[in-house]
């Protein structure tokens, strides 16, 4: 009852700050659409009934499952909610709910495919849901991006529609639903229907993931040497300050980029501003 009780507050919290955010998703999707006020009454009881359970699923399993369950009735299958890997990141420890086949999942991490997917690549660089198929041909008609698409069948993976999202832990998020079927066909409602799930999803999975300082993944003197970073000192002046061996403080810092996994030092720094593990 602990664990429900503070990850209520939790929700609670978070709530405030993306629930605007949720509005303004909604509210862009029925604008572009030539829909309106009254609109409100169109989105099913089974979309307000899973926003209810959200506050309730005290672990990512259930809620995983529930979500599942309930964008079945719109014609998706299969759905991954991840950070978007940016600079290096490494695809697996973002993965905050993996509802994908496991041999897809398995195969898109070995091949490192989040580099050359259009539909992962253009969720880092746009804060409006999309349908897989309106990915900008920039990157979607790449040679890699075509690549993915056609493994990606293999699987039983077709179509899908993507909600981009910020995120306290990364980046930016996106909750990407899949389906078998070969296109994807949304109507202005069941997108917003999509969206309103996936923001509220979203919202769950930060709750349950806020931790406390004395959880935190890094240590007390991993923080430190990021803090140092963040002020601009070098490794050598680091070492200084703390009264340590240079390569003591290499050694921190590289944990700390495990930790986030990332591949440099600055964007562990970014992390661990982002999740007000260290505040320069």
């Amino acid at each position: 009852m602990a664990n429900l009780g503070k990850s209520s507050a939790a929700y609670a919290k978070i709530h405030h700050l993306d629930e605007g955010y949720s509005r303004i998703l909604i509210q862009g999707i029925l604008k572009s659409n030539g829909m309106g006020r009254g609109v409100s009454d169109m989105i099913d009881s089974d979309v307000f009934d899973f926003i209810e359970r959200c506050r309730k699923h005290t672990a990512t399993a259930p809620l995983l499952n529930d979500l599942l369950e309930t964008v079945r009735n719109l014609g998706f299958e299969h759905l991954i909610l991840s950070g978007v890997p940016l600079g290096g990141q490494k695809l697996a420890p973002m993965v905050e709910l993996n509802g994908w086949p496991q041999g897809w999942f398995e195969r898109y991490v070995e091949a490192e495919h989040a580099a050359i997917d259009g539909v992962c690549i253009y969720s880092a660089k746009t804060l409006k849901p999309f349908l897989w198929a309106d990915v900008p041909t920039k990157w979607s008609d790449t040679e890699g991006s075509r690549r993915v698409a056609g493994e990606a069948t293999e699987f039983g993976i077709s179509s899908g529609f993507a909600v981009p999202m910020l995120s306290v832990h990364h980046w930016q998020s996106v909750l990407s639903f899949a389906s078998s079927a070969k296109r994807c066909s949304l109507s202005p409602r069941q997108q917003v229907q999509l969206v309103t799930m996936a923001v509220y999803a979203g919202m769950s999975i930060q709750a349950l993931s806020t931790v406390d300082e004395d959880d935190s993944p890094l240590t007390e003197r991993e923080r430190e040497v990021l803090l140092w970073a963040a002020a601009g000192k070098t490794s050598s002046e680091t070492s200084q300050i703390l009264g340590l061996t240079e390569r003591t403080v290499k050694w921190h810092s590289t944990k700390a980029r495990e930790a986030f996994g990332v591949a440099t030092t600055t964007q562990a720094v970014v992390e661990a501003v982002r999740r007000r593990l260290i505040h320069p």
